[in-house]
C-alpha cells in the first residue's frame, strides 16, 4: 500500500474536499487506483494528482466537468486544448461583463449631461495632464500582478501560444490562479529592449518572491488601440509621446468586444 495515497492525504495535498473526490469518482472522471473491498476506502497514485490538477483547472476556467473526457487523449490530458478552450470561455464572460459596464457608463454619461440636477458631473477622459496626440487616450487601471517568461528576439506572434501554455503550466505547478488578460511586456532601458510574455495572476493568488512575478502599479496609463502586435514604429511613437529613453510598454489582449469588432484586438499601456 506504500505506493498509494489515501483519499484523506490527497484531499490535504490538493486542498480538495473528500466529498468532491467522491463525486469525481461517481461521475467517472477520477476513479481511485485501488478500493479496499473490506473498508471501501479509496486510494490514489501520485500520477493521478496530475489529473486532479486538470479537473481543478476545468472548474476555474468554467469548463463543465462532464466535458473533461473530451480532452483525454491516449490516457493523458491534452492540456493545450483544455487551456485554449478555457481561455475562450473566460473571454466570453469578460466580454459580457464589459457590455454591462458599457451600458452603465452610457447611462451615467446621459444622466451627467441631461441637466437633471442630480449632482452627477461628466466623467473626465484624462487626468494626468499629459498632452496626447490623436489615437491616444488615458485609462485609470488597478494594480496587477503578472507571471512572466522572457521572449527571444526571433520570436514571432505565431509562437506566442507556446509561451502562454508554459505560463499556464508554471502557474498551475506553483499553485497560482491565472486571470485575464495575457500580453507582452516591452522594457526599454537606455535604448536596450527586453520583452516578456505574461499572464495576469488572480487577485487571490499569493505569489512568493520569484523573479518571474512582477507587479504593474495602479494609476493613470497612456493607452492606444492597435490592430497587430507592436512594431518598431509604435515604439518610436510612444517614445515621442513619453519624452523618455527608459520606459515600459504593456501590450495586452483587449477585453472590449467593440475594439475587436473594429479590428483592434490589442491595447498598449504606459504608466503615466
Amino acid at each position: 500500500m506504500s505506493q498509494y495515497m489515501s483519499i484523506g492525504k490527497v484531499s490535504k495535498l490538493k486542498d480538495v474536499s473528500i466529498k468532491s473526490l467522491r463525486y469525481y469518482d461517481k461521475i467517472g472522471i477520477l476513479k481511485p487506483a485501488f478500493v479496499n473491498e473490506e473498508t471501501n476506502y479509496r486510494y490514489y497514485t501520485e500520477e493521478q494528482l496530475y489529473l486532479l490538477d486538470a479537473i481543478t483547472l476545468c472548474i476555474k476556467l468554467g469548463i463543465p466537468l462532464k466535458d473533461l473526457n473530451n480532452y483525454v487523449e491516449h490516457d493523458s490530458i491534452n492540456l493545450q486544448k483544455l487551456l485554449y478552450n478555457g481561455k475562450i470561455l473566460a473571454e466570453e464572460k469578460i466580454l459580457e461583463i464589459h457590455k454591462c459596464l458599457g451600458a452603465l457608463q452610457d447611462t451615467l454619461q446621459k444622466l451627467a449631461t441631461s441637466g437633471s440636477g442630480n449632482g452627477l458631473a461628466k466623467i473626465p477622459e484624462s487626468k494626468s495632464g499629459i498632452l496626447l496626440p490623436d489615437g491616444f487616450y488615458q485609462n485609470t487601471l488597478s494594480a496587477r500582478t503578472i507571471l512572466t517568461v522572457p521572449l527571444e528576439e526571433m520570436d514571432t506572434p505565431k509562437y506566442y501560444g507556446q509561451y502562454i501554455l508554459k505560463l499556464f503550466v508554471t502557474a498551475q505547478q506553483s499553485g497560482l490562479a491565472v486571470s485575464y488578460p495575457s500580453g507582452i511586456l516591452h522594457e526599454y532601458q537606455n535604448g536596450v529592449m527586453k520583452r516578456y510574455m505574461f499572464l495576469t495572476l488572480d487577485a487571490n493568488s499569493q505569489p512568493g518572491s520569484d523573479s518571474a512575478i512582477r507587479t504593474l502599479p495602479a494609476g493613470d496609463y497612456v493607452c492606444r488601440k492597435i490592430a497587430t502586435h507592436m512594431t518598431g514604429s509604435v515604439q518610436e511613437e510612444m517614445k515621442e509621446v513619453l519624452k523618455a529613453d527608459s520606459f515600459c510598454i504593456i501590450e495586452t489582449d483587449t477585453s472590449s468586444a467593440q475594439n475587436k469588432k473594429d479590428g483592434y484586438p490589442f491595447e498598449l499601456q504606459y504608466f503615466a
